[in-house]
Formats: structure tokens, sequence, C-alpha cells
């Protein structure tokens, strides 16, 4: 199972920490990004890093009502994979073809109440779909567990289309999402309550 640290900060350094901690021992990292309007937090933007860069490939969450007006500044700082939100506003198709003049995959994301359905006009535009396992907008918040039903529903609708979900995700329903068609698990406070972050990721990496 592929294991992406999601990582959700409005401090800048504590971002780098996060990202130092682990970025040694995976493929990617997920920056989760939230405008204050899609979901209330205001999260850190490109410029408040610097020069920082990480060693491995950023993907970013937009979280956002525009992802029009976020993905750009990320894209240069070298974020590889931009995710974005079925309910967000504005021409997602016009988004989605900004997304590949940056050179990014793109994964279209969708929250727990909202339809597959919703998503299905857009498949053949992305390369992944993320069904969000809680309500965006903190970290911690309780999984919904409804979600692996649509989980299941979709991966037989469309079987060949990759599968992630992010949000809720621990040792103990990890497996059962698997077997409901994820091929990536996008995992934030199980990693960061652990004392050891890095073998957490190699923990759920095994299951």
């Amino acid at each position: 199972m592929q294991i992406t640290p999601a990582i959700l900060e409005t401090s800048p350094e504590e971002l780098k920490k996060k990202i130092e901690t682990v970025e040694s021992s995976v493929d990617q990292i997920q920056i989760d990004i939230g405008d204050g309007q899609f979901i209330p937090t205001v999260t850190v933007l490109p410029r408040a890093l610097g020069e920082f860069r990480p060693l491995t490939v950023l993907e970013v969450h937009l979280m956002v009502k525009r992802p029009e007006r976020f993905v750009a500044d990320w894209a240069h700082l070298g974020a590889k994979r931009v995710s974005f939100h079925v309910e967000a506003e504005g021409d997602l198709e016009r988004f989605i073809a900004l997304c590949r003049e940056l050179d990014c995959d793109i994964t279209i994301a969708l929250n727990p109440d909202t339809n597959y359905e919703k998503v299905v006009p857009f498949l053949d535009l992305v390369d992944e779909v993320m069904f969000l396992g809680v309500q965006p907008g903190a970290q911690g918040n309780p999984f919904q567990g409804k979600v692996i039903e649509e989980l299941k529903a979709f991966h037989q609708a469309f079987p060949n289309m990759p599968l992630a979900l992010d949000g809720g995700i621990n040792e103990k329903n990890l497996k059962e999402l698997k077997a409901a068609g994820i091929s990536r698990a996008i995992v934030g406070t199980t990693i960061w309550k652990s004392p050891d972050p890095v073998s957490m990721i190699q923990k759920l990496s095994n299951i």
C-alpha cells in the first residue's frame, strides 16, 4: 500500500519540520491547502517557505473555493500533483487544462457527502480519484464509515481508475479500505500523533 503523509499547517516552521521528518522515507508528501472559505483554516502560502525545497515530491490538496488562484504558485515551488475538489467553484475543465500546462498530475477529490457520480464527467481528464474519509477542515476529524461502501461501488464501476482515500485512516481500518479498492492512502493524524512517524509510515505500508 502506498502511504502519502498529509500535512495541514498554518505555521511555515511547523510545515518545514514535518516535511523534514519524513521526506527521506516517502516518495511524496501531500500539503493540505485551505483558503478560509472552503474550509475554515487558512494554511501556509508558498512564499512563506522562502528558498525551502523538499527532497521528495510534493503534491497539494487544494481545499479552496477557487483552485486556479493557488495552483501556479505551488507548481512553481515544485508540486507535481494537484488535488482539487469537484465541489469547488469556477470552470473545472479549464482548471484541469491549467494543471496540464504546469505539468502536474491531477487528482479529483470529493467530500464524504458528495455522490461519486459528480466526478464521473471528469474521469477521462484526471489521473486519480480521491475520496475524503472525513469532513475537510482539520486533521483528526472522525472517519465517515459510509465512505467504505462508496469506495466499493466506485471501484466496481471504474476498476481501472486509480483510487485514493484521504482522512481517518489508521492501523485498524486500512486493510478494509484496501479491500474496498484504494491503491493509495493519504494519512495525517495517525502519522503525526505517533511518537515515531517514520516507523508508523512503514507499519501502514506493510498492511
